[in-house]
């Protein structure tokens, strides 16, 4: 019966690793659906579908110095600071998917929906292969914040280069637009 049960759960979590592994994919095709659907679009929805994937990457680069940083447990018993070996890092597979989510959501609802599916389907695969709901909602703020910021900092003269890119050769990278 015991022996049953750990196999199960072997499998389960073994899953969920491999889930984890994989849903990066899943996320980059969700990029690839918002860019192909925002070229009959206006330059704005361009900008923010080409903001996405760059706030993905600077997510992930902004997360890599802050798992660096050294961690303070408070104990709640006694009351001194205990320094751990083992560093509670925001999730860099968390922070992907919530930059992700964050951006497409800049994109339109119908995209941001869908990658907030993508989302919580990361969060889940990440709790079940044994990550910290901290690590987790960690990486998670750190995503978002930084697509968003970085988004703000960078709309407008995205915005105007994709205009601008519209009316040269390259119209095709960056579509057309709206027609009316």
């Amino acid at each position: 019966m015991l022996t049953d049960h750990l196999a199960d759960a072997y499998r389960f979590h073994t899953a969920a690793v491999a889930c984890a592994r994989v849903e990066p994919l899943l996320l980059v095709a969700l990029l690839g659906w918002t860019w192909w659907a925002a070229r009959r679009e206006r330059p704005a929805v361009m900008a923010a579908a080409l903001w996405a994937p760059v706030g993905a990457i600077a997510s992930v680069a902004a997360n890599e110095p802050i798992e660096r940083l050294p961690t303070m447990h408070w104990t709640a018993f006694h009351g001194l600071v205990v320094h751990s070996s083992d560093l509670p890092a925001p999730s860099d597979h968390a922070a992907m998917a919530a930059a992700t989510a964050a951006g497409l959501f800049l994109a339109g609802r119908r995209f941001g929906f869908a990658a907030c599916g993508a989302w919580l389907l990361m969060v889940l695969s990440l709790a079940l292969a044994g990550a910290e709901p901290d690590e987790i909602a960690g990486g998670s703020v750190v995503g978002v914040t930084v697509t968003l910021i970085g988004f703000v900092l960078f709309e407008g003269p995205l915005r105007r280069a994709v205009a601008r890119t519209r009316r040269t050769r390259l119209r095709s990278f960056t579509g057309g637009g709206e027609t009316s």
